[in-house]
Parts: structure tokens; C-alpha cells; sequence
């Protein structure tokens, strides 16, 4: 069973992109009339290229981060030829959109990079600076902690929070795909579970059906009143194969267990058992060695099940035979042994998707027990199965 990511649906919200793209522009706008309306722009033309640039690289930050950041540390590297004083640097868009360039670059431009580009920043910027007139380093420092140094930091903060927040996301779907597949586990096993019931229960009770029917048949002149024993016979065991479905079928409409809707058999209801075999044609001796333990309820029903089964293959294939049941109680656990004198190999033999010896199988293995099924020498067929009762004290 594949592990298939199941993506968290997201709304839709703002297109980042898009907004970068119209306050871009806007600077651009706002950069491009102020120096076409100020006097005091010494040169406009170049000016207005600067302005270009500074818009532009705005708008397309988070596409070529360091790209626009190469551009602008020219036009400032420049500023000089496009008036220092009373120039650009007068422009009321410049700066935002400086601001927004070193944030974008801490935000989407790769770290190692990234950084590179900031040194070089704080060197120009710390140029431009002390070569003004009235400059000073301390104007220059604390030029460079506005405009580069905490834009930066901030955009790598941003950035760190965002790589968080996808990895909780991406946690997030591997969580909701692990418990579908738990879900999707879970009902194939219960499917399989009630599929082993349903052969354990009805198969038995089916196969006791068939062959009293059939002996009533066969002695239903001559013998009136053997003939009404067998179908009483097949009587209980129709009621008994009915209320068995009518559990199973009752769990798969609620999605109850089935265990709740009705006590299941165990180890002390043996004797019914055997006596259900005798009247199929199966004469069951039981022997029980050893002093009884306490049990789960469920390693019960699977020690139940599995003389069922095997008494059920016994009636099936080998009949009229003789078998002995044998329950030994061991200190650490249980051994049953189901043993026939039938018809030997062959007796038992599991058709392709069958669920007889290998419903016990997995039976068995649930409580890491093993299990043996194999036809004597001289005929007949034996099962033995044991299961280690340690885990009950868990």
C-alpha cells in the first residue's frame, strides 16, 4: 500500500508578485515627475534613467534579486554624474525603493551570495557618504544600518519564517497521508478479519448442514426417525451459521466490532463443539492436560477457531472418522493438537483462495505463536498449533 502526500488545500491569497510589480511602478511614476517638476535636478536625463532603473528593479525583485541589486550598486557606484547634490538623491522614491531592494535580496536571493552583494552596499553606500560635503563616518554608519544592514536582516529573518512555515506544512501532509493510510489499513484488515469469521463460522456450520442433510436423505424410508434427528441437526445449525452473518453483516453496517454485538465462543464451549462434529460424523475425543490459565478474550476465540477449523476440515474431508482433541496448558503456553483418521493426504488441502490453514495461520501469528498441518504416514491428518501465552501479562 503506496504513501500518497495528500496536499492541504490553500486559498488563495495576495499575489506578491503583482504587488511588487504596481509599487514598482508607482516609484517609478513618483520618481519620474519629481525630477521633471524640480528645479533643482542639475541633469535630468540621467536622472530619470536613474529613476528607471530604481523603479524597475522594484518591480522585478523577486525574479532577479541580485540582478536589480548589481544595477543599483552602478547607479550609485555613479551617483556623481547624475548630481550627487541636489540630484536624485533629493527624490522623496529613492530611498524606499533602496529599502525594498536590500529586503528583496535578504528575502529571495541565495544567503552566500547575498551577502557579497551587501558588503559591497555598505561599501558604496559608506562612500557616497563621507564623500558628500558635511559627511562623516558616523553619518555613514548610520546610513548603512538604515539602508542595508536592517533591511537585510530583516529579509533573511522573513526568509528563515517562511522555510519554517513550509516545513510545517509539508508535516502537516505526511501526518494527514499517514493517517489515511492508517485508515485505509486498518479497514483492509477488518475486512480480512470478518472474511476469516465469516469461513470459520459458516463454513463449519455449512459443511455440518450438508452432510446431515445428506444423511437424512439416505435414511429417510427406511429410518424416519434417524432422519428427523439429522435435520434437527441441520436445523440448529442453520440458526446457529444465521446468527453468526447477522453479527458479521450488523459490524459492517455500523462499523462495530463484532465482538461487541454478541459473546464469542471460547475454550469453555468445547463440548458443543465436539458434539456438533459427532452428529456430522466425526466421533472428537477431548483431552485436556495441565490446570487452565486466565486468557484474553481473544487468544480464546483464536484457540476456538482453530479446532473449528480443523474439526470443520475433518468433517469436510474425512468423515465418518474418528479425532482427538487435545488442549495442553503449559506454563508459558497453550498447545492444541487436532488429530484425525481419515483419509489423509489430501484430506485437507486449501483451495486457491481458500481461507481454512491459512486463516489459522494468521491466527496464530497475531500472537507470535506457530502452527503445523500435515497428513500422517498412514493416513489421517494432524494440526498442531501453539501459542506462547507471554504476551497476555503484557
Amino acid at each position: 500500500m503506496q504513501l500518497k502526500r495528500r496536499r492541504v488545500p490553500r486559498s488563495r491569497g495576495i499575489d506578491w508578485a503583482r504587488v511588487d510589480q504596481l509599487v514598482g511602478w508607482a516609484l517609478l511614476v513618483e520618481i519620474e515627475l519629481q525630477v521633471c517638476l524640480s528645479p533643482g535636478i542639475p541633469n535630468r536625463p540621467m536622472a530619470a534613467c536613474g529613476g528607471a532603473v530604481f523603479g524597475l528593479s522594484v518591480a522585478f525583485r523577486r525574479r532577479w534579486p541580485l540582478r536589480g541589486m548589481f544595477v543599483l550598486l552602478a547607479v550609485l557606484a555613479a551617483k556623481p554624474l547624475i548630481g550627487n547634490e541636489g540630484g536624485l538623491s533629493q527624490t522623496v522614491g529613492v530611498m524606499p525603493a533602496l529599502i525594498l531592494m536590500v529586503y528583496g535580496m535578504g528575502a529571495f536571493a541565495p544567503p552566500r551570495r547575498s551577502q557579497w552583494v551587501l558588503g559591497l552596499l555598505v561599501v558604496i553606500s559608506g562612500a557616497n557618504n563621507l564623500l558628500k560635503p558635511g559627511g562623516g563616518l558616523t553619518q555613514a554608519v548610520t546610513a548603512a544600518a538604515i539602508v542595508a544592514l536592517a533591511p537585510y536582516a530583516l529579509g533573511r529573518w522573513m526568509r528563515a519564517r517562511a522555510a519554517r512555515a513550509a516545513l510545517d506544512r509539508e508535516h502537516a501532509e505526511r501526518l494527514d497521508a499517514t493517517r489515511e493510510l492508517s485508515a485505509e489499513t486498518a479497514a483492509y484488515e477488518e475486512r480480512t478479519r470478518i472474511a476469516r469469521e465469516l469461513h470459520d463460522v459458516i463454513a463449519h456450520s455449512v459443511s455440518v448442514m450438508v452432510i446431515q442433510a445428506g444423511g437424512a436423505r439416505l435414511v429417510m424410508d427406511a429410518e424416519p426417525a434417524r432422519a428427523e434427528v439429522s435435520l434437527l441437526s441441520v436445523e440448529r445449525a442453520g440458526r446457529d451459521a444465521l446468527a453468526e452473518m447477522r453479527a458479521l453483516l450488523g459490524a459492517l453496517g455500523d462499523g462495530r466490532d463484532p465482538r461487541a454485538l454478541a459473546p464469542q465462543p471460547g475454550l469453555d464451549e468445547l463440548h458443543g463443539l465436539l458434539a456438533a462434529a459427532k452428529d456430522s460424523g466425526v466421533e472428537a475425543d477431548l483431552h485436556v492436560d495441565g490446570a487452565p490459565a486466565p486468557v484474553s478474550p481473544a487468544l480464546d476465540l483464536c484457540a476456538y477457531r482453530i479446532i473449528q477449523e480443523a474439526l470443520t476440515n475433518a468433517v469436510k474431508h474425512a468423515a465418518p472418522a474418528r479425532a482427538d482433541v487435545r488442549v495442553r496448558w503449559q506454563a508459558d503456553a497453550l498447545e492444541l493438537e487436532i488429530s484425525d483418521d481419515g483419509a489423509g493426504p489430501g484430506a485437507v488441502s486449501d483451495a486457491p483462495g481458500g481461507h481454512g490453514i491459512a486463516g489459522m495461520r494468521e491466527r496464530v501469528a497475531l500472537y507470535g505463536g506457530r502452527i503445523d498441518a500435515a497428513a500422517g504416514v498412514g493416513g489421517g491428518f494432524t494440526v498442531t498449533a501453539h501459542l506462547p501465552l507471554a504476551i497476555e501479562s503484557l
